[in-house]
Parts: structure tokens; sequence; C-alpha cells
């Protein structure tokens, strides 16, 4: 075969091949394997394919970034980081490269920082009603999936949990335990997900009759020091059973009750949310709900490539599974 003819056809035919999956690979679409394009662009080199511009064919690396927003040192080991990891995990087995940043380092516009940089899409975890870019990505021209939250665009996809009905699972893990005045600390007011899991604690008490108490109800965040400074808030109430929004706030509102000479749970039972490894290990072990990790990375990478090759953004919501350790127990008679 003349190596200055070869063409499209010529390399599909030889590798038992459509056509179009050859020209896709060539040009370095999303929506074919990489053993199939390591495959083509080999063969396409040996025998001397040249493209319309007389060029070889080059496998170019896509970069993705990972923002991430209301991370600090307090809060560094919340459910945002292993997320963050799963989905860079998956890019990268993909063949994207991955950059990771705080959102409060970009210095300027969200798509002029996409444009600058090269970013051909983003994952972005953390955001609340207050996030510096919580407009500008409304109206993006990238591709952007976002974890826990709800924001509509043309080109955002959503990932979360399924927030509301995991506390009301909660809520019925306690009331068929006997509690009946059910405690609930807030992570955020101004975040997504801390409003659907306070409602979910509102939907749970309406489901079993439960009158709501605004003094059952402590406002604080996502950090394991809120859950302490709770301790003293829910040690002076006659609550047998709190709802935490997060694990890291559990585990600070059960080191605030123990000094404050409450017994977890022979005084008052704790649950957190997002099943994070310390849950497992804290004395006593931790009741909680389990967010599935890898499952929510891969997801949350495939919404951005069906995005990069032209679909439309949706939205998914991951199911949970409720873990119950030693942090509850039945009300005592």
């Amino acid at each position: 075969m003349d190596n200055q003819k070869i063409r499209i056809k010529d390399i599909a035919e030889a590798l038992h091949l459509s056509v179009s999956t050859v020209s896709k690979a060539l040009n370095g679409a999303f929506d074919i394997s990489r053993e199939t394009k390591e495959e083509v662009l080999e063969y396409a080199k040996k025998n001397g394919y040249k493209a319309r511009d007389e060029r070889l064919v080059v496998k170019k690396v896509r970069r993705l970034c990972v923002l991430y927003d209301n991370i600090d040192y307090s809060t560094q080991c919340n459910v945002i980081i292993p997320v963050s990891m799963s989905f860079a995990n998956f890019a990268r087995n993909n063949n994207f490269e991955i950059v990771q940043t705080p959102i409060s380092s970009m210095g300027m516009s969200y798509d002029e920082f996409m444009a600058k940089n090269d970013y051909v899409g983003a994952f972005i975890a953390g955001l609340n009603y207050k996030s510096s870019i919580i407009h500008e990505i409304q109206n993006t021209t990238y591709p952007t999936v976002l974890f826990d939250n709800n924001i509509e665009g043309n080109k955002i996809s959503t990932i979360s949990i399924e927030n509301v009905n995991s506390i009301v699972k909660i809520v019925d893990l306690l009331y068929s335990l006997g509690h009946r005045k059910i405690g609930f600390i807030h992570g955020d007011k101004h975040s997504f997900i801390s409003n659907e899991r306070f409602a979910g604690y509102i939907i749970g008490q309406n489901i079993h009759d439960l009158e709501y108490n605004p003094n059952y109800v402590y406002y604080g965040e996502y950090s394991e020091q809120s859950g302490y400074d709770a301790g003293e808030f829910f040690a002076g109430s006659d609550v047998t059973a709190v709802i935490c929004s997060s694990d890291l706030i559990a585990i600070g509102l059960m080191r605030g009750l123990e000094e404050k000479g409450i017994s977890v749970p022979d005084d008052i039972s704790v649950t957190g949310f997002d099943d994070l490894d310390v849950a497992k290990y804290v004395n006593p072990s931790l009741t909680t709900v389990k967010q599935n990790i890898d499952k929510i990375g891969e997801k949350a990478f495939n919404l951005l490539l069906n995005m990069l090759t032209n679909r439309s953004g949706q939205r998914i919501v991951v199911t949970s599974d409720i873990i119950v350790r030693n942090s509850t127990a039945k009300v005592k008679e």
C-alpha cells in the first residue's frame, strides 16, 4: 500500500473497525476507548497516514479542572475531598489531565479561568449560595458537573446523594428506637445540601406526627468544632437523639456531650452523614448515612464525558444506605 495515500477507510479495514470509529479515534473523540485510540493512532503513524493539514495526527491530552470551595483546615477530611479524588482517578484512567485548585485562587471569572488554562470541563464541589462563581456558572460555555448542588444551566450537570430521603430514613430509625424528641444540627444555612437534609428532618417528623420544635435545631457549619460547640446547646435540652448533617459534626458533638457528662448513646443518640473512614473507629462507632464515593466519582465523570460529546446536561441522584453502629440505642424506659 502506498503510505502516502492511506485513507481512513484503509485503516478501518485493516483493524476491522468502522470508518466512523477510526475517524473519531484520529480526532481524539471522547467516546472512543483509550485502547482503540492507541491502536488506531499507532497504525496510522506507522503507515504514514496524513491529515488534510499535512501533519500526522497526534493524541491531544484534554485538561479537566477540579474546583472546590468552603474547604479549610477544619473541614479538609469531609466528603468533598474523597469525592473529588474519585472523580480525578476516573478521569486520569481515561487519559485526561487533572488539575485541582480552590475557587478562591482563580482571580478571574469562571469562563476566563477555564479558557486561560485550556480546560475543557470541570467538576466543582463545595459550592453554597454565597460562592463567588455561583451566578457565573449558570451561563458558562464549559461543560461543568456540580456535586451536591442543583443549579440549572445549558452546560451544567449535577450529581448528589438522596439527601432528603436519607434523613427521613434516619428519623425512621430513631423513631423505631423510641425517640420522640429529636434534634438536628444544620451544616450551613447557605448550602443546598444542608437545606435538603433539614427538609428531610422536617418531613421525617411529619410522617411520624412529631411536632417541630425550633429549640431542637442548632445552626452550625461543616466542622468538628461546630459539633463540639453544639454539645453545650443540646446538653441543656431534653432531646434524646440528634441528627447531624455530617460525620465531622457528629464526632464533634459526641466529644462535646462527653465533656458535659452526657453519655452517647445512653443519654443521647447521635447520627452522622457521609460514612467517612473515621466513623467506624470513633468511640462509640457512628451510625450514619453512607455515600458511595467511588460510584459518585464514576457517575460524575460520565456526566462530564457526556456533555463533552455534546449531550445534554443531567441531574443524577445516587441512592444511599443507613449504616447502624453503636452511637444509637433505644430510649431508656
